[in-house]
């Protein structure tokens, strides 16, 4: 994922749902695929809330 494309989309007034299908694809990217295969029987579909300071 890189941060760089959250933080390109939002500088680029994405909207808070599109910010939240790049968190989920990042995060779902890092812990649940390999080599863009699934892993684990794990997917995320829906992102409630992600808080990151700098």
């Amino acid at each position: 994922m890189g941060v760089n494309r959250l933080f390109t989309a939002k500088d680029q007034g994405a909207t808070e749902q599109h910010l939240q299908q790049i968190a989920a694809e990042g995060l779902a990217q890092m812990y649940f695929r390999a080599n863009n295969t699934r892993a684990l029987g794990v997917e995320f579909t829906d992102v409630e809330h992600i808080d990151i300071e700098l």
